[in-house]
């Protein structure tokens, strides 16, 4: 016994067993948060090689003790950096289904706006707390953790600790690189979630972190890229003498809830989609995305762009797209003279879509912020009945024709997870497979249910149009419910549907397909084929699967990170002076009254702040054509603008007058 704990005391004099436990010790925490359990614990037996290639992964970072004196604060400041990461990807995962990658920090600013819709007063309170907490921790720490003393030189003290930081480094990457070479581990993931389980979360993150973009392929060269242009400019569709407005209409979290297995409903919640299914040329759409990740359903369909291409958890809108064109349908059927149009009934900086539109070829687009007379859900989204007027609004601001991309969002979540007072559900469900998210459940068919008016409203408004119209819908992805494959008739949570609809004669398909290919396949039985991209998935998609992906992967690398040699060398697309809502917000009068000032003019809403030169002041909309700022008059020569501004403040469009002089009206009268 003697002999065994002098031997243990002996070992533990080296650093690296102290890195090599720490890090044990955190990946099994790290683990557990993973996978939202103890199951965590048993990540050594059930993949043990796995299990070490990710300690290491922590190792590497551990080493970074080494380096100082107070080791122990710096162990514990690496252990919470990690712990921080794990919890908060164990919170992530609560409510959107999809792991935390590295790319979730490019969405802070959308995640704050959201924020209270998915955790509570008390929750944030808590987590505040945490923080504190772990903070003034490792200030105690800072102040009590015993200093190493070191009785060599300090540049020997730092070689050795290099020498060893390296190592460990040297061991992990070679173990990375060998399991990734051998299929053991994956550094590309189909399915983020199943990833982050088959594979930890040290691997998966760090992946995230060092992997954006789409790669540079082996076979990618201006002559590979010759060919390839050559052959795509020999594609040809039967052409259409038709030339009709195209909307495509984006439903948040939409899904028929019959494809539930075992659920019980006291009525029809889809009957209008559903009749459009059997009428309609329709199929099965698969996405890219699970419970969130909207507008990487929205890239694919707009671009015809695999969003597997990029790195994982990847969001292109807040990386790539922020300073680059790219070939989109918009694009292609502003060639044809279309005009083209983005709406959408929540906040224009979400996913930096005010940004993001002029760079996909857009020439207006209308957020919550140029609408007005919309109803809210209990939960606070916008409803979208107010959608179908917004859509008649854009095809009736132009005299040619339209295309009108088209994003939902009622039925976004999170869900009530208890009924809620004062809210009476129309329909009622009994029998969800999960059984603590049955209220949530019944809440969310009734959301869907109110989307599923707005489509028959919708459809009654394009019927009674004099213009050929294309219409096509489409869910963006599944809501966050604990769903499997095994819940589902089609067995498939990364599937929705889409269907076509046409105001004049079109023959009815049944085709599965996936998002990056809606776009292609619609343009396709409208007679249009413009856009590589396009012309690939109309040309291409009998080649066998492993090809078709890789010439695809190369030819979407050419065009966003590559020469551009498919253009000849220069894409052909500009960023368009996107604009913000259909409607012209003018300011026609500016006048005092009783210590007052009224400003006349129209289109205004509640969005609408006034600025009195420079200085923004508490406005109050009287009406669409009046807004009202108590408190101050205003004299000649004063810079007054009307802003519309959205709940973060951010500032999308201003409309400005200068007042010629001082005047007053009688505006009781108004």
């Amino acid at each position: 016994m003697n002999r065994v704990k002098a031997f243990v005391q002996k070992i533990w004099t080296y650093d690296l067993v102290h890195t090599a436990v720490y890090s044990i010790v955190l990946e099994l925490i790290v683990e557990c948060l993973n996978r939202r359990g103890i199951m965590g614990l048993a990540f050594p037996f059930m993949h043990p090689i796995i299990f070490i290639y990710n300690t290491l992964i922590i190792m590497t970072s551990m080493t970074l003790a080494l380096f100082f004196k107070r080791r122990m604060f710096v162990y514990s400041v690496v252990s919470a950096f990690w712990i921080g990461l794990a919890l908060t990807n164990f919170i992530i995962l609560s409510s959107r289904k999809t792991p935390f990658t590295a790319m979730d920090f490019y969405l802070i600013k959308d995640a704050i706006k959201v924020a209270g819709l998915y955790v509570s007063v008390i929750q944030i309170i808590l987590i505040a707390l945490l923080v504190i907490a772990v903070i003034a921790g490792l200030v105690f720490l800072w102040r009590k953790a015993p200093k190493l003393e070191v009785t060599i030189k300090k540049t020997k003290f730092v070689a050795y600790a290099a020498v060893q930081m390296i190592l460990v480094f040297l061991a992990a990457y070679g173990m990375g690189i060998t399991l990734l070479f051998t299929g053991a581990v994956e550094g590309h993931f189909g399915n983020l979630a199943q990833a982050y389980k088959k594979y930890g979360f040290s691997h998966c993150f760090v992946s995230s972190v060092l992997d954006r973009g789409i790669k540079k392929s082996g076979d990618y060269s201006e002559e590979y890229m010759d060919s390839l242009k050559k052959d795509l400019d020999n594609v040809d569709v039967e052409a259409s003498e038709k030339t009709p407005n195209i909307i495509f209409v984006q439903l948040e979290s939409f899904f028929d809830p019959t494809h539930v297995k075992g659920i019980t409903l006291s009525e029809n919640p889809l009957p209008n989609y559903q009749k459009l299914i059997s009428q309609c040329s329709s199929g099965y759409l698969s996405v890219p995305c699970f419970g969130a990740g909207t507008c990487n359903t929205e890239f694919e369909v707009q671009t015809g762009i695999n969003i597997d291409d990029f790195g994982p958890g990847e969001y292109p809108y807040r990386t790539i797209m922020k300073s680059k064109v790219c070939e989109s349908m918009a694009y292609d059927l502003k060639k044809l003279g279309y005009s083209t149009h983005a709406i959408h009934n929540n906040d224009g900086t979400f996913y930096d879509r005010n940004l993001v539109f002029s760079h996909l070829g857009y020439e207006t687009f209308t957020s919550i912020e140029y609408m007005d007379g919309f109803e809210e859900t209990p939960m606070g989204w916008a409803k979208d009945n107010i959608l179908t007027g917004e859509i008649t609004k854009a095809l009736d601001s132009t005299t040619g024709t339209d295309y009108v991309f088209t994003i939902s969002v009622q039925g976004h979540g999170d869900y009530p997870s208890t009924p809620m007072e004062g809210y009476t559900p129309e329909i009622k469900v009994t029998n969800f497979p999960v059984a603590e998210q049955q209220a949530s459940f019944e809440y969310y068919v009734n959301q869907i249910h109110e989307m599923d008016n707005f489509i028959g409203e919708l459809i009654q408004s394009l019927s009674e149009r004099d213009e050929e119209t294309v219409l096509v819908l489409y869910g963006d992805h599944l809501p966050t419910f604990d769903f499997t494959d095994e819940m589902l008739t089609n067995g498939d949570k990364f599937q929705t549907q889409y269907v076509i609809w046409s105001n004049f004669d079109m023959d009815r398909q049944e085709k599965n397909i996936q998002a990056y290919q809606l776009s292609a396949y619609v343009m396709q039985r409208l007679g249009i084929s413009e856009g590589y991209i396009m012309k690939y998935h109309q040309s291409k998609q009998e080649l066998p699967e492993d090809e078709y992906l890789k010439n695809l992967k190369i030819l979407e690398y050419d065009i966003l990170y590559g020469k551009k040699e498919i253009y000849g060398g220069e894409t052909p697309y500009e960023a368009t002076n996107l604009k913000m809502g259909i409607d012209d917000i003018e300011i026609t009068d500016v006048y005092n009254y009783n210590d007052t000032v009224f400003i006349e003019g129209s289109s205004f809403n509640d969005y609408s702040c006034v600025l009195i030169n420079g200085k923004e002041y508490t406005t109050e909309k009287v009406s669409d054509r009046l807004l009202r700022v108590n408190g101050i008059n205003v004299k000649k020569d004063d810079v007054v603008v009307v802003a519309q501004k959205g709940d973060d403040k951010v500032e999308l469009s201003r409309t400005t007058f200068t007042v010629k002089q001082q005047s007053k009206k009688n505006a009781q009268q108004q």
